[in-house]
């Protein structure tokens, strides 16, 4: 047993600890190549994380850079990595499994190591008893756990982590002393079968019991230990009580423990947080558990700076100032934040747009309460003056706005999955500018009159909801699970159109991880909609344009740049006047240019990301490299049928950091220019319709009538101008 014990521990050994020496002394052979050969059963990726034999960084290899890691043969690694890969094989139930290592010249002064595996046959149970639950409550539900193993491989690794799952839920359910279960296995080799045993039992203090009891302990006495940070506490007992997850009297559950511990950590008011129940010796008898809450305050108020430049923002600054603890001690949040952008340095595609002279900005005050109605309800309320645009879209302007939210957690962070519900009202007062052009298309009021109505300032009211799941294993940079989102909203707007001025929305969103070797596949499905009222027909009144739909950018179809996949409009700088039947038309000719593109968005959309992240073969722990395609299409409904996804491939690179992957991508996009409506803007503002084969005497548009949309832009000619740049912080999806 003592030496399985320490073969397991050379496989289990990450690299990082069990690695060759970097570097070669004079006369060692350089490692140039690794490979595994013969495995079936488990991908290659898998079993070269196992051993420690690794090839000089890619860079080296391939390029002659001094750039990675040099490691150079060390032939008794290599005959430990024949047996790390052959218990590898054994733990996951395959006895009979022989490895064995050849080292083939590469030149004279490099080596490939080949590791050739031949599997035998598992290892299969005949018979397995568990024993130690028939008292318990949810005794049939934890057997079924292992109903997989009867006749089934003998893993040692899966059996391993059906017992835990199995203590976790008994830690779970009132039954604290709960072991790690004994095990006893009987292995035929010369018939590959086993007969398992598994004892369940508790430890209280040196008793031990083998059979778990009915009767499930509770929670007794609740204790605090608070460690102030200055002379005295901020925070008081009463409110640290309200965040917790369980009362006196309340089945004793480890969950809701580190839950507890979660929530309080989440106030920021602490930076040290500790539940947990006292030793056995000092609990008044088995079934009633003294449970200790230790807290030591941190820093209640702080402030922070920051500044950056990004692509759409240009230059920009932010400032934030938090009080933990305002107003009082029961740990109310206030949050100042102040945030300006576009200040310069702006790209030249930024400085194109004909909203770029505007300085964007936010200013907010949030009052956050710690809980209501138990701490897994939050409500904050928030006060705010904001400015911002979108790109080539619009320029919305909130002189003064208010929000009320409320978020439950139906599964909490740190828990699978996570699984916040939130509901939201927000009302402000403000105005939305964007090309004339825009909501001459959108709402057929093409005068300047009508244009300046719609550009007035006036009340934005929006009740909605959201529910979302996240299953991934890491916010920043997941490698595995799936999250799913869903929101709702419905809103009115006091400006007078003649029509609907009550629109919904709804977005749904679905992203699944999958690890594939030492790879990671990606895939993201985004479906929305905007409705008039609350009917499925298509919203054809005033839906403001914030509230629109739009796609394309780093976060999006990336062969597309921001917002431009999906219907636009044109300026343009002419036209020709074409005489018919006495009539005058007014229409772009093949010299016209475009002076400016605006999205007008749309009210529905599909956007389907696939992506293949790959670990660099060289800095492979920072680097990143990435092949992906993305798809997409905005429309408006009930003008525009259903058109198929617009699809452009690219590659990307990513560095991880700290706050994130740092990306850079480049989508290819080789689909002709989007066809749009082509508008001329005279001298006093009038919008003249130009696109090819209009029917619109002097080009004015009657009422209840609009622009065709059969103008098309010069073709993209050169490779280079039909890749789209794209660079940002954190994953696509």
């Amino acid at each position: 047993m003592r030496r399985l014990a320490i073969a397991m521990l050379a496989v289990l050994l990450p690299r990082a600890v069990a690695a060759q020496t970097d570097g070669c002394d004079p006369g060692m052979l350089e490692i140039r190549e690794v490979s595994v050969s013969g495995n079936d059963k488990f991908q290659s990726g898998l079993l070269e994380n196992s051993i420690v034999t690794a090839p000089t960084s890619w860079m080296r290899r391939n390029l002659g850079i001094p750039l990675g890691p040099k490691r150079c043969l060390d032939s008794l690694d290599v005959q430990r990595d024949a047996l790390r890969i052959r218990l590898y094989y054994r733990l996951h139930g395959y006895y009979k499994t022989a490895v064995t290592s050849q080292l083939e010249p590469d030149g004279t002064t490099g080596v490939k190591v080949r590791f050739t595996i031949k599997e035998g046959p598992p290892v299969i149970i005949d018979s397995l008893t568990v024993t130690g639950l028939d008292s318990v409550r949810d005794r049939d539900e934890l057997l079924k756990l292992f109903k997989p193993f009867q006749h089934g491989i003998f893993s040692a690794v899966a059996l391993s982590q059906v017992t835990d799952t199995v203590i976790e839920r008994l830690h779970g359910s009132g039954y604290p002393y709960a072991e790690k279960p004994l095990q006893s296995t009987q292995v035929d080799s010369s018939s590959e079968h086993a007969i398992v045993s598994i004892q369940f039992f508790e430890r209280i203090g040196d008793r031990t019991q083998l059979e778990l009891p009915s009767h499930r302990a509770r929670i007794g006495k609740i204790l605090y230990d608070i460690s102030p940070g200055g002379d005295s506490s901020e925070v008081s007992e009463n409110t640290i009580r309200k965040m917790l997850s369980f009362q006196p009297g309340d089945i004793y559950d480890e969950g809701r423990l580190a839950r507890s511990e979660r929530d309080l950590y989440q106030l920021e008011t602490y930076r040290r947080v500790t539940i947990q129940r006292l030793p056995a010796d000092s609990q008044p008898s088995d079934t009633l558990i003294t449970v200790r809450v230790t807290v030591a305050e941190g820093k209640m108020r702080t402030i922070r700076l920051g500044g950056g430049w990004a692509t759409l923002d240009c230059l920009r600054f932010q400032t934030r100032y938090v009080d933990r603890n305002f107003a009082g001690s029961d740990a109310k949040r206030l949050v100042l934040l102040g945030r300006i952008s576009r200040i310069a340095l702006c790209t030249p595609s930024v400085r194109s747009d004909t909203l770029r002279d505007s300085l964007n900005y936010y200013a907010s005050a949030q009052l956050r309460l710690p809980s209501l109605l138990g701490p897994r309800t939050t409500p904050s309320f928030t006060v705010y003056s904001e400015r911002t645009s979108e790109f080539e879209a619009y320029l919305r302007s909130t002189p003064i706005g208010a929000a009320v939210e409320l978020t439950r957690d139906l599964k909490p962070r740190g828990y699978t999955p996570f699984l916040p519900v939130t509901l939201t009202y927000r009302i402000e007062y403000g105005h939305t500018s964007a090309q004339p052009a825009v909501f001459c298309q959108l709402f057929n009021q093409c005068s300047p009159a009508d244009i300046a109505r719609l550009q007035e300032n006036s009340l934005l009211q929006i009740i909605g909801g959201a529910i979302a799941r996240n299953n991934a294993d890491n916010i920043l940079d997941p490698s595995t699970g799936d999250e799913e989102r869903l929101a709702l909203e419905t809103g009115t707007t006091s400006i007078q159109t003649g029509g609907n001025t009550r629109f919904s929305r709804a977005l749904g969103q679905v992203t699944y991880y999958k690890p594939i070797g030492r790879s990671v596949l990606a895939a993201g499905l985004q479906i929305g909609g905007v409705f008039e009222g609350f009917s499925f027909d298509g919203a054809t009144s005033y839906v403001p344009p914030e509230e629109r739909l739009y796609a394309g950018g780093p976060n999006s179809v990336r062969g597309y740049g921001q917002n431009l996949l999906g219907p636009l409009v044109y300026i343009v700088n002419g036209y020709e006047v074409v005489d018919s039947a006495g009539k005058q038309f007014f229409r772009t000719t093949d010299s016209t240019k475009v002076n400016q593109r605006s999205a007008t968005g749309g009210n529905a959309s599909i956007v389907a990301n696939v992506e293949w992240r790959i670990r660099s073969p060289f800095l492979t722990d920072i680097l990143q490299l990435a092949i992906f395609v993305d798809g997409g299409y905005v429309w408006n409904r009930p003008d525009q049928t259903i058109q198929p996804l617009r699809w452009t491939p690219g590659v990307g690179i990513r560095v991880r950091t700290p706050i994130g992957p740092i990306r850079v991508d480049f989508g290819y996009n080789g689909y002709a220019p989007t066809t749009g409506p082509a508008y001329f803007s005279t001298t006093d503002n009038q919008l003249l319709c130009v696109s090819p084969g209009n029917t619109f005497e002097q080009g004015v548009i009657p009422s209840n009538q609009s622009c065709p949309a059969s103008y098309a832009p010069p073709p993209n000619t050169s490779f280079i101008s039909k890749i789209t740049f794209n660079f940002s912080i954190g994953q696509a999806f």
